[in-house]
């Protein structure tokens, strides 16, 4: 088996040929070549895919596809992304963190192939595991950041109406040990600087902050990720600050002063349509932001409305958020992507 093989079987784009070009040649995940990928059976699956946090909708599609027979090209297909995987176990721990995608095959017509991450990432659970328990990680933390791969699953039913993984790469950097979740949010560590949507400060505002070295570029720092669903509630999301810069400071070495977030949520338009007491509100409070911010329109689409696209005459309207969201696009306006910062204690 080999990588065109795998890309002519289910008409796979270029990005995701190159990526399992690279992949081809690694180790093997010990114990999950090809064969025990295709030979998991109904109870195998279940049991591999329970730490995952998967919606019950999800779990049954997977399991049945894990249990039924498997094409050689889809089997291949999830070993080699499971070595993916292995070579990469706490490769975001690095000084300087690199941002490595993976494809996305959500719109990929064959139901094993599309859900392939999905497997890899299951069948590497174990390791992760012990990779973590090695390096002092709490069971209690590993277990819950394990989870957001189900609601990352979750949200890709509700923009697609399927079961599948959209954001691969968002939950290959939790396994490579990109970040964790401590109560109701998660932290990156990072360090301080501009990527993607991420924005930092200006050559007036760094003026401003002169001698304030824990401010420089390339300082460590701890980004802050919201998961999705549940509220914002201020003292969850108190609890989840104070606990940020002991933990990593005890298992990593590391002292993180400084937290920062780059969302949508901290767009301060949203005050023009939310009540005072809100806990977006609240949360944006906690912030002092940069100057500069991002495009947010695609952000709030797929976040709020559950939307691969901007396209507010589609858009459900049935929240004072989901409204908001679309009534501002609806307008002419735009939403912004804000980085804020504070510090830890």
């Amino acid at each position: 088996m080999d990588a065109g093989a795998v890309v002519r079987r289910f008409g796979l784009d270029g990005q995701a040929a190159e990526w399992l070009e690279a992949a081809a040649g690694l180790p093997e995940l010990p114990g999950w070549g090809a064969g025990e990928v295709a030979s998991v059976g109904e109870r195998g699956a279940r049991e591999l895919l329970a730490p995952l946090g998967l919606g019950a909708e999800d779990a049954a599609e997977l399991v049945g596809l894990w249990s039924g027979e498997w094409p050689r090209e889809a089997a291949w297909l999830v070993e080699r992304m499971a070595a993916r995987v292995a070579a990469d176990l706490g490769a975001a721990l690095e000084p300087v963190p690199v941002w490595v995608g993976w494809p996305s095959l959500a719109g990929v017509a064959d139901d094993r192939a599309r859900c392939a991450a999905l497997f890899a990432f299951a069948v590497s659970v174990r390791a992760f595991e012990e990779y973590q328990r090695g390096r002092g990680v709490p069971a209690g933390v590993v277990a819950a950041t394990l989870r957001d791969v189900g609601r990352q699953a979750a949200v890709n039913r509700r923009m697609f109406g399927r079961v599948g993984l959209e954001t691969a790469s968002w939950v290959a950097l939790l396994f490579r040990s990109g970040f964790y979740e401590l109560g109701r949010l998660q932290f990156e560590p990072n360090v301080l600087g501009e990527a993607g949507a991420v924005r930092w400060l200006s050559e007036g505002e760094r003026r401003g902050f002169a001698g304030m070295g824990e401010l420089a570029e390339g300082a460590p720092v701890l980004r802050v990720h919201i998961p999705s669903g549940g509220r914002l509630d201020a003292g969850e999301v108190a609890e989840s600050l104070g606990r940020a810069r002991s933990f990593f400071a005890g298992w990593l070495g590391v002292d993180y002063p400084v937290a920062t977030c780059s969302s949508w949520l901290l767009d301060p338009q949203l005050a023009e349509y939310l009540p005072e007491g809100s806990n977006i509100l609240a949360f944006q409070r906690l912030f002092r932001l940069v100057e500069r911010g991002a495009p947010g329109d695609a952000d709030v689409f797929r976040f709020v409305l559950g939307m691969p696209e901007v396209d507010p005459g589609r858009a459900p309207r049935g929240s004072r958020l989901e409204r908001a969201a679309a009534d501002h696009v609806a307008a002419g306006r735009h939403w912004r992507v804000r980085t804020g910062w504070l510090r830890l204690r």
